[in-house]
């Protein structure tokens, strides 16, 4: 519990400063170029955002699973998986080249050819640095990793800060520079993992690795692929039917109320590989999961809480007038959320487990009920609509995971929601062991 507890601390303090770095982004972007802008760049970021996703194979979370339950050496599954996500990527950007000069206009309504050029730049180093940042993962060497990852934002703020201040801020600029961190932050990493095992290996039987990777990854990728449209299907919906500005400031409820989900993913990348290691250890990961969903659930409930209390005033202060009707959007927006950050937990707990095809099977369900619920209700209430679905999808999404995993495992969904008395004291033990 103590080196858990350290590791969740550190990866949430590295999440919570690319938070503010991406929110810091945002808030220059939207300040400089208005809701317009604010509403292109977002979407413009859909593109390599859904390559990386859709491209990937789910080979990141298959090497967690592999390495950290010691099925496969570090060496073998780095080589392979550099050899094949080299050649993603090169397939990756000529397939995105293609959609973009023929279809960009009807994909992307509103938005010019030229931004999303300049946003596919952004899809070969990204797609690479979460295969490295991913070893890490596996290694459960969260320093490197949580270093690893926060160079990208840090970057690209500081780079969009030079842009402001020499008054060259337009999209196409933007996005050039946030490619030109992706690369840096990619370099930076592989010296990290060089430092591991050798970057440069060759002579590895990489299709021994391969095979059950895909067999594993596949599932996994496709239920991240639907995940990932489940978190961003509304973003690109309200761009279609209402328009670049809509799309701007319900990015602005968005990015606020997905800060919260920084608690649940920093959780999240520590247990999954620890639950991966726990494969012959029943009684320990049937204790573990539902008391890291019950601490998860609590904490982000109350901040969920506070950003509601204080949402009006500071998107006002943050974003200006323009922005404050995302206030109704973020308010409808925070109960799927905080539920969902729940479900995380779970999901990483089946997908340790083996059991990404389950993942996968709701992901489609949930994406099911997320794009018919978006399609009735954001023509009748513009994104506020887009918040009502989203909601609706992700409690949906939360039920069925604790419904199963009571099937399934023997846990009731209870054990994942209501505090128990031992709790505090568990945790205090863990803490007062740590300063002995």
């Amino acid at each position: 519990m103590r080196r858990t507890g350290i590791d969740i601390v550190l990866t949430f303090s590295r999440q919570f400063l690319a938070g503010l770095m991406q929110l810091g982004l945002l808030l220059i972007i939207a300040r400089g170029l208005g809701p317009e802008g604010a509403g292109t760049y977002a979407v413009a970021l859909l593109l390599p955002s859904i390559m990386s996703q859709s491209l990937n194979l789910g080979l990141a979370s298959a090497n967690v699973y592999f390495v950290a339950s010691r099925q496969f050496p570090l060496a073998q599954v780095w080589v392979a998986s550099r050899d094949l996500m080299l050649l993603m990527g090169i397939l990756g950007l000529v397939l995105g080249a293609g959609l973009v000069l023929q279809m960009g206009e009807l994909a992307f309504p509103g938005i010019p050819q030229m931004v999303l050029l300049s946003a596919l730049l952004i899809y070969p180093t990204s797609l690479m640095a979460g295969i490295v940042s991913g070893l890490f993962q596996a290694l459960q060497d969260f320093r490197a990793f949580n270093i690893a990852v926060l160079v990208q934002p840090v970057l690209s703020l500081a780079g969009v800060c030079l842009l402001w201040l020499a008054d060259q801020m337009d999209i196409a600029s933007i996005l050039t520079t946030v490619a030109l961190a992706h690369g840096l932050a990619l370099a930076v990493a592989l010296a990290l993992l060089g430092r591991r095992t050798p970057l440069a290996a060759t002579g590895v039987a990489r299709m021994e690795y391969l095979r059950p990777a895909i067999f594993y990854g596949v599932k996994a990728h496709l239920g991240n692929i639907m995940s990932f449209l489940n978190y961003r299907l509304d973003m690109f919906l309200v761009n279609l039917l209402v328009g670049p500005a809509a799309a701007g400031i319900y990015t602005v409820a968005v990015r606020l109320t997905e800060q919260l989900w920084m608690i649940s993913q920093s959780v999240s990348t520590v247990i999954f590989p620890r639950l991966s290691a726990m494969a012959n250890n029943e009684t320990a990961r049937r204790a573990f999961t539902p008391l890291m969903a019950r601490i998860v659930l609590w904490i982000t409930l109350a901040a969920a809480g506070l950003l509601a209390a204080i949402a009006q005033p500071l998107i006002q202060l943050l974003f200006g007038s323009e922005f404050v009707g995302a206030v109704a959007a973020l308010l409808v927006l925070l109960p799927g959320i905080v539920l969902l950050s729940l479900g995380r937990v779970v999901a990483n707990d089946f997908a340790a487990r083996g059991w990404v095809g389950i993942n996968m099977v709701l992901a489609a369900l949930v994406l099911l009920i997320n794009t018919s619920a978006n399609l009735v209700l954001i023509p009748q209430f513009g994104f506020v609509g887009a918040a009502i679905a989203t909601t609706l999808a992700y409690t949906f999404n939360v039920t069925l995971f604790l419904l199963l995993q009571w099937r399934l495992i023997g846990v009731p969904w209870w054990e994942c929601m209501i505090p128990k008395c031992g709790d505090f004291a568990m945790i205090k033990h863990a803490y007062l062991k740590g300063k002995t």
